[in-house]
């Protein structure tokens, strides 16, 4: 199994999910004889998370969580506790022999000697080191070789912090309280998931080449962490980070490196001390950010005075306010040299916190349920441009991933001679309590709820019930409308599937329903053909195009239970499609697909919205279509698990170019006509901040009802749509050629980081513009005559938003305003539109 990097944020949700449907709540874990207290910074009285605190003069002892809250048996062997963190003065505390309960200390940070950073650019010992770094970072970039390869040897970990003792006594654990660990200062632990993966890797940059071969893969997970797959771009090919590089990409965030080219904006650096080996000097540097709230990390670095290349370097990242669910993050790279000139990786680790809880308790001293995850990747077998050539199965491929077959399989003796790092005591633990965990029914409903928020499908074994988002609506041709569906799970079949449902409408007193069957071919690329046939009710504009935007939305429609919490007006704009449709998609290689899609489609006559010809009503019309379309994308993650592909992003564009035509049917004639789309969508990281845009454009030759041409996807609730024109009213536009263009700029706090009232709210500046263009020729009404609704677009259509995200992690709230045209059917001119999503 592939798994991910954190980059794209997919594993901090998955788990999440599990925690919060399976772990909310409960009392904290105590004990007679327990020393707790607080640690925190003695000029921001902020908490210190990641303090090591041990008995002086041993290895004994614990650390901070992210509250900077700690918890340890009662010294017995001692008076003195030493309390340190990267960044600040070590601080010892005398402790009486009689039992204390509570010791809180106050660090201070560092206060570096940096008059250096005054002096001229060419002067100053930590100056001087800095722009030697600086002069010789791209031939010590590892990454800078056109051709290379090497082995890597990744483990993940992930484990719940701070089990309650209600959570511990509760009936589903009641009778397995082996699975519940302790850890060293006596609060319990849960296991969730361990994994270890060999890889050999070879990377090419011109032209680019990129190949993983999967020598050996072993997981440990509880339910969806041990199921799904990543696949595409791999991230046994991803070295997560590489501090040579500016930014470091990690939960959606760049984090400046401590020897980015204009480091010295952002950090103060402290030589703090030099160590002759084999006749070079190795200097140690001590760095900390020059302001707070900003996405620095604190902590030092060594770097050898031979080629000024890094030999180690540690950060840690400690204010974490603006970063959902993260609540502290470690960083540790080393590096080595290949034939003794070359620098190249040689270890990488990642340690991460998450907290559910988006805010802080008022007990201080309250040890608080959270999820740890590490990572470590360790490197040999380095070979700097290599002889032999990348070969991949698809010549026109740019990177693929292939598993040998035996690479589930590999037995222990095989592990014990080819791991490069031996497994701790407590990764040997946690592999043989972990699958006793995932029998236990309370995390199987878990697990069965996480996927649901995933698939919209609730899984009771040969059969899952959804989609849930369906189960109920309302609008004002049906009043409330009911719908019960299923489909066939893996327990039948792995490659086929066969769904329906039955829904009913209590105004209209009409039954509709679904019916399909797919199969998925078994082959190392994505190949399925699905059949189907769907009776509903749908909104005008409603259309499949819209998936080539929200890629992983379960369904095109927008009438759905979510949307029924946010509406502030009844949908009218309702009319009935029964579509009987057959596609086939292809995958050729990874980043290029096609699907191929024949439908045939029937409009029934809206009933606030009648369809007339020529002033005589018309009951119907109806078309039958072939198109085909193309998506590319470059170096894409995305996940793989049956029927079920969810897009986890890249950082190039992503493109879809469709192209179609068929014939339309409406009275007693007929004509033929074409259509052509295409889409292009992509984040572009600007520092610290990051710009995202999408466009979209087409046009339909001949003529078509006014239903099956472009209609502008308005925005009838409070909720704020990424895709949508969220003050823009359905029926407003219709356009046979058009361009839309979506524009985000996520600024990540850099007006609130520096403004003290708003600095600790942890919300960040968003600003939007949505745009369109269009035109509708006179000939479409030939077929069907347009609503009186629909205006004539003579200026485009744009409207601007500003506004914050982040809110309890969770919200993102914005002032819109429509700035043109003036809406003719009563559409507001500015509305403040929320998002509820749990992003990284």
């Amino acid at each position: 199994m592939q798994k991910q990097s954190l980059s794209s944020g997919y594993l901090a949700l998955r788990f999440i999910h599990l925690v919060i449907l399976l772990l909310i709540g409960g009392k904290t874990f105590s004990q007679q004889s327990i020393l707790s207290g607080t640690v925190t910074d003695s000029q921001t009285g902020e908490p210190i998370p990641y303090v090591n605190i041990v008995i002086k003069n041993s290895v004994t002892g614990t650390t901070t969580d992210t509250l900077g809250i700690y918890r340890m048996k009662y010294p017995a062997s001692t008076d003195t506790l030493v309390f340190s963190a990267i960044g600040y003065r070590s601080s010892e505390k005398i402790i009486p022999r009689t039992i204390l309960s509570s010791l809180s200390v106050q660090l201070k940070p560092e206060t570096f000697d940096i008059s250096e950073i005054k002096v001229a650019p060419d002067e100053g010992p930590m100056r001087r080191l800095f722009q030697q770094i600086q002069h010789n970072k791209d031939k010590n970039n590892p990454e800078q070789f056109t051709k290379y390869s090497y082995r890597k040897y990744t483990k993940w970990e992930y484990q719940i912090n701070h089990v309650t003792d209600k959570i511990i006594e509760s009936k589903p654990f009641r009778n397995n309280q082996q699975v519940f660990k302790t850890a060293p200062d006596s609060s319990r632990y849960l296991p969730l998931y361990f994994s270890e993966q060999l890889a050999f890797n070879e990377v090419q940059k011109n032209p680019p080449l990129q190949k993983s071969t999967v020598i050996a893969d072993r997981t440990s997970g509880v339910g969806i962490l041990n199921e799904l797959e990543i696949a595409g771009y791999t991230s046994a090919l991803d070295l997560e980070v590489n501090y040579y590089d500016n930014f470091i990409n990690l939960f959606t965030q760049n984090f400046v490196s401590p020897i980015a080219g204009n480091g010295w904006f952002y950090y103060k650096y402290f030589l703090a001390d030099s160590l002759l080996v084999n006749s070079h000097k190795i200097y140690r540097v001590n760095y900390q950010p020059r302001r707070t709230g900003e996405n620095t990390l604190k902590g030092y670095f060594l770097v050898e005075n031979q080629y000024y290349s890094i030999v180690e370097i540690d950060g840690d990242l400690s204010q974490t306010s603006n970063i959902n669910f993260l609540k502290s993050l470690r960083l540790k790279s080393n590096y080595t040299f290949v034939n003794d000139t070359t620098p190249f990786f040689k270890r990488v680790q990642i340690d991460a916190l998450f907290d559910y809880i988006p805010f802080k308790t008022q007990k201080p001293d309250a040890k608080r349920l959270s999820l740890f995850y590490t990572q470590t990747a360790n490197i040999d077998q380095v070979t700097i441009n290599p002889r032999d050539e990348i070969e991949l199965s698809k010549p026109k491929a740019r990177y693929e991933t292939v598993k040998l077959p035996e690479t589930h399989n590999r037995d222990s003796l095989f592990w014990a001679a080819n791991r490069l790092e031996d497994l701790t005591e407590k990764e040997i633990m946690a592999n043989r309590v972990i699958d006793s965990i995932t029998q236990l029914k309370a995390i199987k409903r878990a697990n069965n709820l996480a996927r649901m928020s995933m698939t919209s499908y609730y899984d009771i074994g040969k059969i899952e019930l959804g989609p849930f988002t369906s189960f109920f609506n309302t609008n004002k041709v049906e009043n409330y409308h009911f719908f019960v569906g299923a489909r066939t799970s893996e327990e039948i079949s792995k490659n086929k599937m066969i769904w329906g449902g039955i829904g009913y409408g209590t105004r209209n007193k009409k039954v509709n329903g679904m019916l399909g069957f797919g199969y998925k071919f078994p082959t190392i690329n994505r190949r399925v053909m699905k059949i189907s046939y769907d009776d509903k009710m749908i909104r005008h504009g409603e259309n499949e195009k819209i998936l080539n935007l929200y890629e992983n939305a379960f369904s095109p429609t927008e009438n759905n239970l979510v949307s029924q919490l946010l509406k502030h007006d009844q949908l009218d704009e309702i009319y009935r499609e029964q579509k009987l449709n057959a596609i086939y998609e292809h995958e050729w290689h990874p980043g290029l697909s096609q699907k191929l899609a024949f439908n045939y489609t029937k409009h029934e006559s809206p009933e606030f919205y009648p369809f007339f010809r020529n002033d005589l009503p018309l009951n119907s019309v109806s078309a039958v279509e072939i198109s085909i379309d193309t998506r590319w994308s470059r170096e894409e993650k995305l996940i793989d698990n049956g029927f079920l592909r969810l897009y986890m992003g890249t950082e190039f564009p992503i493109v879809h170019v469709m192209i179609g035509g068929g014939q339309v049917f409406y009275a007693d004639e007929s004509n033929f006509y074409g259509k052509l789309g295409a889409t292009v969508k992509q984040e572009i990281n600007l520092g610290q901040s990051r710009f995202d845009y999408a466009v979209e454009a087409g046009a339909y030759l001949g003529k078509l009802p006014y239903t099956m041409l472009d209609i502008p996807r308005g925005n009838e609730t409070f909720g704020w749509y990424s895709y949508d024109f969220n003050l823009l009213n359905y029926l407003e536009f219709v356009h046979d050629k058009y361009v839309h263009t979506y524009l985000e700029y996520h600024s990540n706090g850099f007006i609130f980081r520096r403004l003290p009232l708003l600095r600790k709210t942890g919300l960040r500046e968003v600003f939007s513009s949505k745009m369109m263009i269009g035109t509708l020729s006179e000939k479409h009404q030939e077929v069907v005559a347009f609503p009186s609704a629909i205006t004539n677009m003579k200026n485009p259509y744009v409207e601007l938003g500003a506004g914050v995200e982040n809110i309890l992690s969770m919200f993102r709230v914005e002032a819109i305003w429509r700035v043109s045209p003036s809406s003719a059917i009563g559409a507001p001119s500015f509305g403040i539109r929320a998002k509820f999503e749990i992003g990284l």
